[in-house]
């Protein structure tokens, strides 16, 4: 259907569960009716936010197609900077309607007869940056996505609406004013971070950086759940509800982030220790996006991606491995851990700012070594240990206490390494980065395991 087969079997690998499109602050610029129908009709246009030719030869019907051929849920950012809430409530009727309405009629003329049923829109992307498309202040984006949430929600009223929200570098003011406006009308607010800014090109101190900024994202995402509760509670005290509607609930979509890339076992790593984030926060965390999905070869800032793609082949980028080690050896069911372990800090001046920001001294405390988290299998029969060990040159005995369930005799176990954390694969050498099967080890409800350096390790465990 015009898709690369290669790229299509590595994403239905790692079970890529949701892919969010068109951006990003493209999509402030974006109109959808200009990337549908034949594609040699389509227009060639200027593209405002990345100054670049933009051909439409992709548009949501492509889209929706290359979801659905890996298994992915499609998420679609509506135009908020340049665009209006009646586009956005058509774009709904184009996805989701049937009937002899207008776009409903015009996705059938185009070959879609059935409706494509898409959950989940998020109004709008970074619109508190004067370097986006139609930038606004808190309040009009919140009166604005008002709007837009009112008549999209006519069109379909199932659908699952995404507010945008400030980065995780913010302080709570935008958030806060958003979800004060909008709390009755969404069901996620959005927030993004790029740590690539991070780095000094020390490549010591860089590891430990990246190893840390994990740590930094799960207090910045505790805050802003802590936010939300803030803004839950003020709607329902100045609404008078009646006992028979529900609580409102409301999550984290955190739909763009990357941390240094995935090139490197490093960033692999550093994949990893905020994967085991994602899933302690698995009950307020709803989506996460790392951007970017893929990038041809010659494109800026490769190595960003789990998959480089080249003219004839792809490439597997570490990153691609510490996503497989965690889709396809842990649990759907988030449980608690408690993890003791010797710690590090750093402080440092980040000057890598954007044009016209004043550099800024940075500080990381209490930073574990030794990370995890713990999840079950569905069926309740596997407990699935997850640990990162940061330390870049020790390994590290630990001992592991299992309560409230009595484990097998033996346990699984597959590690995430490679001989030195600046490890990467490529053309010639797939596989220097890679998930590998370890010997089976004795498990009781108390025992030790030795975790190398600079890896992250899965035990699983079966349990009676």
């Amino acid at each position: 259907m015009g898709f690369r087969k290669d790229v299509i079997e590595a994403c239905k690998k790692i079970k890529v569960p949701i892919i969010r499109w068109p951006g990003g602050n493209f999509a402030s610029g974006y109109h959808w009716l200009d990337g549908v129908g034949l594609r040699d009709k389509r227009p060639t246009l200027y593209d405002l936010a990345w100054e670049s030719e933009e051909s439409n030869r992709f548009g949501t019907d492509e889209f929706i197609e290359f979801c659905r051929l890996m298994g992915a849920e499609p998420f679609i950012t509506v135009n908020v900077g340049s665009g209006t809430p009646k586009e956005a409530a058509r774009w709904v009727e184009y996805c989701n309607r049937k009937g002899n309405t207008y776009y409903a009629k015009l996705r059938e003329k185009y070959g879609h007869l059935e409706p494509y049923g898409v959950i989940c829109w998020s109004i709008g992307n970074e619109m508190w940056g004067d370097f986006q498309i139609g930038h606004l202040p808190a309040e009009e984006y919140a009166r604005k996505a008002r709007e837009y949430a009112k008549l999209m929600k006519r069109v379909d009223p199932n659908i699952n609406l995404t507010a945008v929200g400030h980065t995780l570098e913010a302080t709570p003011k935008w958030n806060l004013t958003v979800l004060n406006t909008l709390s009755d009308m969404i069901d996620c607010i959005s927030t993004h971070v790029y740590y690539h800014k991070y780095l000094s090109g020390n490549e010591e101190e860089d590891y430990y950086r990246v190893l840390a900024c994990p740590v930094h994202a799960e207090e910045r995402l505790r805050l802003l759940k802590n936010t939300i509760e803030v803004a839950l509670s003020n709607y329902e005290s100045t609404t008078h509800i009646s006992p028979q509607v529900r609580k409102r609930e409301i999550s984290i979509s955190f739909d763009e982030w990357n941390i240094s890339g995935c090139h490197t076992l490093r960033d692999a790593l550093g994949i990893s220790r905020l994967l085991n984030i994602f899933q302690r926060l698995s009950g307020s965390l709803k989506t996460g996006c790392l951007f970017p999905l893929i990038h041809f070869h010659s494109a800026p800032r490769s190595g960003s991606s789990p998959i480089t793609a080249y003219k004839d082949t792809i490439v597997l980028e570490a990153g691609y491995h510490a996503f497989d080690l965690y889709v396809n050896h842990t649990g759907e069911v988030g449980v608690d851990s408690y993890v003791e372990s010797e710690t590090y800090e750093l402080e440092f001046e980040m000057n890598q700012l954007p044009q016209g920001r004043r550099s800024r001294n940075v500080s990381f405390k209490n930073i574990p070594y030794l990370d995890a988290s713990v999840t079950i299998s569905k069926d309740g029969k596997v407990v699935y240990v997850t640990t990162v060990n940061a330390h870049r040159d020790e390994d590290m005995e630990c001992l592991v206490e299992l309560r409230g369930c009595k484990p097998q005799k033996t346990g699984r176990v597959f590690e995430l390494n490679a001989r030195d954390v600046n490890a990467y694969n490529d053309r010639e050498k797939e596989d220097n980065v890679k998930v590998t099967e370890k010997p089976e080890i004795k498990i009781n409800e108390r025992f030790t395991y030795t975790f190398p350096a600079h890896s992250a390790t899965v035990i699983e465990i079966p349990v009676a």
